[in-house]
């Protein structure tokens, strides 16, 4: 039978999926209920490790570790954390992508409406004693939404955006474009399709290609007035452009979940510059995923993925190392 291992810290929403799992299939294993003693056998005998993906959690030799792992599955939709260089070649790793399609994109809209709509800024007012009436906020309906990254998540926001009116384009990469997009380009179109936006959903993985995607030059191709919201990465966009953009531009919005840099103690600011000066920003900490029912899903979907790779040895969501570095 075959063995999975899980690292990390595992909270009771998880053991409780890990309980629930049939054991048919194949037996998980728990690396921080073993003693001291045991855990090296356990590597030793792992075909798969569920792991966040965290240096701390693949050690540098883990091809002497774990010889017999055949699979690594990463409980996120993002793997661009992940030390690729001590995951030997022909070791399977796997993404979490579709697991978190509905809260990342509710999310999503959340920070478009509130961006879109100067809510913030609105309530920061009253809270002042202003209350302004002649205030303008930016339509939804008959706007243009651009989705750059037409996956689960970025396909996901593009249904809830048409139930406002929204009309939808998107960048990506496949040859043809999808059915339901009114307009559609891949990379070399990207300018020509940011300057025709009202709104701009950045839904990328960060890659090689997409690190620095959006800079000076492509928020410059973009309306003066438009609304950047941002639950991919933080450093698809530049970090020193956007707040140039947005301290030089006050009709242009951004909305943030994502960012450069994390605080590791959960105090202090995620950036460099000072975005919270800003009155065009809207932020959260990362925190689209974060619903009670959002936990749960993502463990099934991951163990799923890891029952149907030690079925038939085809997971769904295999990530091209190539990409990444």
């Amino acid at each position: 039978m075959a063995r999975v291992l899980v690292t990390g810290a595992v909270d009771d929403v998880r053991r409780a999926a890990i309980a629930e799992r049939s054991l048919n299939a194949f037996e998980i294993i728990v690396l921080e209920d073993l003693s001291a003693a045991d855990r090296d056998a356990a590597w030793s005998s792992a075909d798969v490790l569920l792991t966040e993906g965290f240096r701390p959690e693949i050690p540098e030799d883990l091809a002497s570790r774990a010889p017999r792992l055949r699979m690594v599955q990463i409980p996120f939709a993002g793997v661009s954390h992940v030390p690729f260089e001590s995951i030997p070649g022909h070791v399977l790793v796997c993404s979490n992508a579709g697991a978190f399609n509905a809260s990342v994109a509710e999310h999503a809209m959340a920070l478009l409406l509130a961006a879109a709509k100067d809510v913030v800024r609105r309530t920061e007012e009253i809270r002042r004693g202003v209350f302004d009436q002649h205030a303008l906020s930016q339509p939804l309906s008959g706007a243009t939404l651009l989705v750059l990254g037409y996956g689960g998540i970025g396909s996901e926001v593009a249904r809830l955006a048409r139930s406002f009116g929204m009309r939808i384009a998107a960048m990506g990469r496949a040859a043809e474009p999808p059915p339901d997009v009114d307009a559609y380009g891949g990379l070399g179109h990207l300018p020509r399709l940011l300057s025709e936006a009202d709104a701009v959903l950045v839904a990328l993985p960060l890659t090689r290609a997409t690190e620095g995607l959006i800079d000076a030059a492509a928020l410059a191709t973009m309306k003066a007035d438009a609304v950047l919201v941002n639950v991919a990465r933080g450093k698809i966009v530049v970090e020193d452009d956007l707040y140039e953009h947005l301290r030089t531009h006050p009709g242009f919005r951004a909305a943030l979940d994502v960012w450069w840099s994390y605080p590791e103690d959960g105090k202090g600011h995620p950036f460099r510059r000072p975005f919270h000066e800003l009155p065009n920003v809207i932020m959260t900490p990362h925190v689209a995923f974060a619903n009670p029912d959002q936990r749960r899903r993502s463990i099934d979907a991951a163990l799923d993925n890891v029952e149907r790779f030690v079925r038939d040895g085809r997971p769904r969501n295999i990530v091209d190392r190539r990409e990444y570095g």
